[in-house]
């Protein structure tokens, strides 16, 4: 019933249209367009979201909703222009339509061994066919099968208006090298998405499953390849641009990418006559990361390591698809068309290729500035009601964050989005929807249900109950690797440091003032004995390093006790001459690592150093039995991944640590954080 509808309504419009001249059809189909702009907020959402991804370094805001709105116009006039298509005639083609480049047409078919048209949804593609057949080319068309039959022979029958074989998506292998072979014409789109079957070239800086077939076809039968673009001038006049040929042949020759090449230009001198309603990027291994900063720096390390991590999981996912991807080709035969085989299979092994070309994941770190405390309750408010149809709207966000801010939201295009804390939460989920992307919320996001991200990495401290999207861990992650050790290491040494090679370290990050916890000269002192005595008695090195917190009183004294003294041949008073990568650095020297208690952050960088963590207690400030910090240390030593000790047992413990009596459990953060974005990606 519907597809009989539908029949008689394209018959009705076209013989409706075809009343008029073609210049008021046109005018009432930009008015059509203007309307539907806003009658499909997803279809307009989804365009605005590719123009951010292709275009969005390059244009801004209000012109990608200007090109957006000119998209739903050009489509509308291409719709009336295919009605319109029983009244188009030779006469009509010479009047409205200037051709460039056509003599490469002839030389083309002049080696009697086939033609195809390499275009794209662009300009108006359905009339480029007919201007072929009126010029005295023999056409054929592929064409995607409608839904509903009746209309999708109504809408062939246009097509072969003046004679041009139409060939239906599917299996048309076989009709498509017996029209190469009677030396026609085959028009093929090369911009759709193609999956897996397809391989991956580069469009708009990301690679994308691009289709083989026109390459295929060409190796296969020595058929030539002509990009061809209906670029519409004003109105009805359109311009048919044919350009060089493309070399399928040869060793290192493959035109894909060259292509692309070609139609991006054409897209960024024409954005508007490009299709951008289909998701061309959708599978792409490219990855855009969106950090939100809300200026703290323990936050920030966080949100940098989970980037760190998910790049990890994308680049190891795209090796081991590449190893299985070529390992199938080369034991798949194709008996029947072993030369299309051998292609493709030429064609995987340039996409493998491709692979390593470029970067696959990019981070970009976003300070975020609110315009005052109102507006930053109100995108609060917004994020908790924001819906799918926030793609491509930023209307809040326009009122609400400060100019420079903005502008950077508007114009990067973001596959995830991380938030550390509860302060950002909600913006992290407006520009989530607004980017399709992908949502992920470090520590409890305060007011917004964890349920909303798509992933939630909360410490154990926070009390969370376990779900589908949430991951526990135990400490606060932190940018603490093999790499950073060992970058850390090489600048400790290029330092100047005279380390001795042939004994073992006890790596010492001292920390100092904090709400809850003061380290005091009375514990230093104490602290100093300790380290010296257990030094002493197991002939070990003491890598020190104090922090910024750390009071001048102590700084004072550690340096006094510890700048001479043979058993510590590196001290770093962070506060007079610090240096960079040195905490990173003591962590890969160290087979013992002592750190004190007051911060979250160093014991979990020392945690991730994989290295027997001891912390030592410092005094107390008021009551801190039930805080986040205390339930942070008594969960870690439950489970025995750490010992927490006072002052004066410090030496005791290190020794027990190096004879192997006190066994420590290595952090297993790192690995669950790694399953749960491969479940999410």
């Amino acid at each position: 019933m519907l597809d009989y509808f539908l029949y008689i309504s394209v018959r009705f419009l076209s013989f409706l249209f075809c009343l008029f001249p073609i210049k008021y059809t046109l005018f009432w189909a930009r008015a059509t367009g203007a309307v539907f702009y806003y009658l499909l907020p997803r279809r307009a959402g989804i365009c605005l979201l590719n123009l951010k991804l292709a275009l969005g370094q390059s244009i801004s805001f209000a012109e990608r909703k200007k090109i957006t709105r000119e998209v739903f116009k050009n489509l509308a006039m291409n719709f009336a222009e295919l009605l319109y298509f029983p009244k188009i005639d030779e006469k009509y083609i010479r009047k409205y339509v200037k051709i460039i480049g056509d003599k490469r047409i002839n030389s083309v078919l002049d080696r009697n061994k086939g033609l195809i048209f390499f275009t794209a949804h662009f300009g108006n593609w359905e009339l480029s066919s007919l201007v072929g057949q009126a010029k005295g080319y023999p056409m054929v068309v592929l064409a995607r099968r409608q839904k509903f039959p009746r209309l999708n022979s109504l809408l062939n029958s246009y097509r072969r208006r003046l004679g041009a074989r139409v060939i239906s998506r599917g299996s048309m292998m076989r009709e498509l090298l017996g029209c190469l072979r009677e030396n026609k014409v085959v028009g093929i789109l090369g911009d759709q998405k193609a999956g897996t079957s397809g391989i991956l070239v580069e469009f708009f800086g990301r690679l994308v499953w691009t289709p083989t077939g026109a390459i295929t076809l060409s190796r296969h039968t020595g058929a030539g390849i002509l990009p061809v673009f209906m670029v519409r001038e004003n109105g009805p006049f359109h311009r048919l641009e044919i350009g060089d040929e493309l070399q399928a042949s040869g060793k290192n020759s493959y035109p894909l990418k060259e292509f692309n090449n070609i139609l991006e230009k054409y897209i960024r001198e024409y954005p508007s006559q490009w299709l951008w309603f289909h998701r061309r990027w959708k599978a792409s291994p490219n990855k855009n990361i969106l950090i939100l900063s809300d200026g703290k720096a323990g936050h920030l390390n966080q949100a940098k390591a989970v980037a760190g991590i998910i790049e990890e999981v994308i680049e190891k996912k795209i090796a081991t698809g590449n190893r299985q991807q070529a390992a199938l080709r080369l034991r798949s035969p194709r008996a029947e068309h072993p030369s299309i085989w051998g292609a493709r299979r030429e064609a995987g092994q340039a996409g493998y290729r491709l692979q390593g070309m470029g970067q696959v994941v990019r981070t970009k770190i976003l300070k975020v500035e609110f315009r005052n405390r109102f507006a930053k309750i109100m995108v609060d408010i917004f994020g908790l009601l924001c819906k799918k149809k926030c793609t491509g709207c930023l209307r809040c966000l326009r009122l609400s964050l400060q100019k420079n801010t903005f502008d950077e939201i508007s114009r990067f295009f973001a596959d995830m989005v991380i938030s550390c804390g509860w302060n950002l939460a909600a913006l992290n989920l407006i520009l989530a929807e607004e980017n399709q992307a992908k949502s992920i919320a470090i520590m409890k996001p305060g007011l917004v249900p964890v349920k909303r991200f798509d992933l939630a990495i909360v410490p154990a401290h926070d009390r969370l109950k376990p779900g589908s999207n949430i991951v526990i861990t135990q400490a606060a992650l932190n940018l603490i690797d093999e790499d950073a050790m060992k970058e850390g290491v090489e600048r400790i040494r290029a330092s100047g440091f005279q380390l001795q090679a042939s004994k073992r370290n006890i790596g010492v990050l001292i920390g100092g003032e904090s709400k809850n916890y003061a380290l005091t000269r009375e514990i230093a002192n104490i602290l100093v004995d300790e380290l010296l005595n257990a030094a002493g008695d197991l002939d070990t090195q003491l890598l020190v390093t104090t922090s910024r917190r750390t009071t001048p009183e102590v700084d004072r004294l550690i340096k006094e006790r510890l700048s001479q003294e043979k058993y510590c041949p590196l001290l770093i008073i962070a506060n007079e001459k610090n240096i960079e990568g040195a905490a990173p650095g003591i962590l890969g020297l160290s087979d013992v690592v002592v750190v004190s208690e007051e911060s979250i952050s160093m014991t979990s960088e020392a945690l991730s150093s994989g290295k027997p963590v001891i912390v030592f207690e410092t005094q107390k400030r008021g009551r801190v039995q039930n805080t986040k910090h205390r339930r942070f240390l008594d969960n870690l030593v439950s489970q025995n991944y750490l010992t927490l000790v006072k002052p004066e047992k410090l030496s005791a413990e290190i020794k027990r640590v190096y004879r192997g009596s006190k066994i420590i459990r290595p952090l297993e953060d790192k690995r669950l954080v790694s399953d749960g974005v491969r479940e999410l990606i």
